[in-house]
């Protein structure tokens, strides 16, 4: 069984990394458990969310730590870097961490340090990713799932809210992608603040196929993630 480890930001990312993982691993050969993390850096606690449910058959199993350290103050490099031996030990194949780039302005520099003094193992590789500017970026930009929120969302509504055709470039220039989908949402009398039943509503009804096999092809920051873990399929 191969053992992957991925650090988010918060419980938005942690819901949609497992939905995403279940589809491309396959739901009955994928076991994910959810821990969170609490405390200041240096003595954080964790605590499980969901445990592990694999079975015989389980081809994968997936560790998801929401690292509750959202916007400028992310925690997803110091997380990894605290768990890294602990993972090692348990025999975890990979490690994979997520985060927002909103607030910060500077996308280069991010970039260029994100995965900066980070463990170096040949036996556990780490690489940390980007969601530019948020990962509702990606929500964004699937178009298949707005009718499902509501029937009266149409694309031609949300290129009015956005100002360019979501079917055809990078909603990765949106500035605030949540408050962007929150203004789409309210068109049809619905919001969307985070709270984990709005973010569960949309990660549900997106379209995993689309999004693996065109709206990656828009989005660059999508397409690294998703290259990463087409790797991880023998």
């Amino acid at each position: 069984m191969k053992k992957v480890a991925v650090f988010v930001e918060g419980q938005t990312e942690q819901i949609f990394a497992d939905e995403l993982v279940r589809h491309i691993f396959g739901h009955a050969k994928v076991a994910i458990e959810e821990l969170r993390f609490s405390g200041k850096e240096g003595s954080r606690r964790i605590r499980t969310i969901r445990s592990v449910d694999a079975a015989p058959f389980t081809e994968y199993l997936f560790r998801i730590y929401d690292c509750q350290g959202g916007n400028e103050n992310s925690t997803v490099k110091s997380d990894i870097r605290e768990q890294f031996l602990g993972l090692l030990r348990e025999s975890f194949s990979y490690i994979v961490g997520i985060r927002d780039v909103y607030p910060l302005l500077d996308i280069e520099l991010l970039k260029s340090n994100i995965n900066l003094k980070l463990p170096n193992n040949p036996a556990l590789p780490v690489k940390i990713f980007l969601a530019i500017r948020e990962i509702e970026s990606w929500f964004l930009a699937e178009e298949n799932h707005y009718p499902l929120i509501d029937e009266s969302l149409t694309v031609s509504h949300v290129n009015s809210i956005i100002g360019f055709d979501i079917t055809t470039a990078s909603t990765e220039s949106v500035n605030h992608p949540s408050f962007a989908l929150k203004q789409i949402y309210q068109i049809a009398g619905k919001d969307y603040n985070k709270k984990k039943w709005e973010v569960e509503r949309t990660v549900y009804v997106l379209d995993y196929e689309n999004l693996y096999l065109n709206v990656r092809n828009r989005n660059n920051s999508l397409n690294e993630l998703l290259t990463c873990l087409d790797g991880l399929i023998p």
